[in-house]
């Protein structure tokens, strides 16, 4: 017996039900790791700033690309730092997270789709990273080792890994 138009149709529209809400937003809830909990209370460095595009030349596809919009925060410790000049250095339990938008219209609804987080750890923790570890979303657990990150930030190795900061977001936005 072969299966008929109208189930044909169902499975197709379960499945695309499922990449889409695969695809919405993050989750914000549940159970997460206490040190990013809270992040939308910190200081949205991109405050009043329109973060796209791609002035570095290094996003690519990585982070929504050349026409995703971002918005980046910092928790406490890192704060004088990232808002300070070269050079930076960050402590240890700094912070920072990247909601990233599809595009134009994502970005000005406020619905990201996209969460990452970098954590500067203890001393020792990571050398070749220099002690930064990464979280791909809200309620995923802290990669000390993860290469893919690294190998982009260690561009910004001048700036302790991290690319937005005060000077860049002056020089770009």
């Amino acid at each position: 017996m072969k299966p008929s138009i109208y189930l044909k149709a169902g499975l197709f529209l379960s499945i695309s039900g499922l990449i889409v809400a695969c695809a919405s937003a993050p989750d914000y809830s549940g159970n997460t790791d206490s040190r990013w909990a809270n992040f939308k209370n910190w200081t949205k460095i991109t405050e009043n700033r329109t973060s796209t595009g791609d002035p570095t030349g290094f996003v690519s596809t990585v982070h929504k690309g050349r026409d995703g919009y971002r918005d980046v925060y910092v928790n406490d410790i890192g704060l004088a730092v990232i808002q300070g000049t070269a050079p930076y250095n960050y402590p240890a339990g700094t912070v920072i997270v990247k909601e990233q938008f599809d595009d134009l219209a994502a970005f000005e609804a406020q619905k990201p789709t996209d969460l990452t987080i970098m954590v500067k750890l203890r001393n020792g923790a990571t050398p070749d990273a220099k002690n930064w570890g990464w979280v791909a979303g809200y309620n995923a657990k802290l990669e000390e080792t993860n290469a893919f990150c690294s190998g982009c930030h260690s561009i910004a190795t001048q700036n302790d890994f991290v690319f937005t900061n005060e000077d860049f977001l002056k020089q770009h936005y």
